[in-house]
């Protein structure tokens, strides 16, 4: 099995990736991968996932999905507003057709597809939403409510709790509505080949944990488990994030990666010529190296 996960990766992106069932298990494991179009990694994750499975040796019901389309074509996080912040449930209820807000489009298409799938039809829903960060070692769950702990534990990464609570509008929390079992899986930098290899191996490692396929793993080069050996808590909390305001100039030391020991008042960073620095001791987590988004930092512990 090749290596490298990332060769012949897509450049014309679609909203069904792939879409695999057989067997009677009652299990639907649902994966978004590129909500954010500047994390490709996700959704060749799921392109290569869906190619590579074996359909004779699947049991139970797989569907990969596509996230910002047009955003992953401009290899951009957003191109109007953040995709992963306006699943809420005012607007799918009443989403413009005649808004310029690209993402308004893109999240349309989703629920419709979502409300395809014949969840009823199911015993167990699953929903992992698949990230990348711009900062190194980004390796983690983001827990909700609903999260199966074994299943996470699986990956061998830090599980954040509490975090899904202070993000407005993400799908994984939307999703819990829909009575999903749901997280957001973090599988490393943006643009490093094994992030998209840290995605395949840990939703393998779930497939084969729910029974859904004996195949095994293909034998990808994977950092997952590296942060809990060296010393990161297998469980973290979230105390804090950082909101960086519209029209505001944020600007990250450099030098930080995820889960690096912070203290309080320590300087982090620089907003509209003003020092910001940690209101706590703990670690951070997601320093904001790109261009856009409004969340500066967060800090667990």
């Amino acid at each position: 099995m090749a290596q490298n996960s990332q060769t012949n990766t897509s450049t014309l992106f679609k909203r069904i990736i792939g879409n695999i069932s057989g067997g009677d298990n009652q299990t639907l494991l649902v994966c978004i991968g590129g909500l954010h179009g500047n994390e490709q990694a996700g959704y060749n994750a799921l392109e290569y996932l869906s190619k590579n499975l074996d359909k004779r040796l699947f049991n139970g019901h797989f569907v990969a999905i596509g996230g910002n389309l047009e955003a992953l074509k401009a290899q951009k996080r957003y191109l109007q507003t953040d995709l992963n912040r306006i699943w809420l449930n005012d607007l799918i209820d009443n989403i413009p057709t005649d808004s310029e807000v690209a993402e308004y489009e893109e999240l349309r298409q989703l629920i419709e597809v979502l409300r395809v799938i014949p969840h009823d039809t199911y015993k167990r829903r699953i929903l992992i939403d698949l990230h990348t960060t711009s900062a190194p070692n980004g390796a983690f769950v983001v827990r909700t409510t609903t999260t199966d702990d074994t299943l996470a534990k699986l990956l061998e990464v830090p599980i954040i709790f509490g975090l899904d609570k202070k993000l407005e509008g993400t799908a994984m929390t939307y999703m819990e509505q829909w009575d999903y079992e749901t997280f957001a899986f973090e599988g490393g930098t943006i643009g490093k080949e094994n992030s998209a290899n840290n995605l395949i191996t840990g939703v393998w490692r779930i497939m084969q944990a729910l029974q859904m396929t004996t195949q095994p793993i293909p034998n990808l080069e994977h950092t997952l488990g590296e942060t809990i050996q060296n010393g990161v808590p297998s469980t973290l909390s979230c105390e804090y994030i950082h909101k960086v305001p519209q029209g505001s100039v944020f600007k990250m030391l450099e030098g930080f990666g995820n889960f690096d020991s912070i203290e309080k008042g320590q300087l982090l960073a620089h907003q509209d010529g003003k020092e910001i620095r940690s209101p706590y001791n703990g670690y951070i987590l997601m320093p904001l190296y790109q261009d856009e988004g409004n969340d500066g930092f967060f800090v667990v512990k």
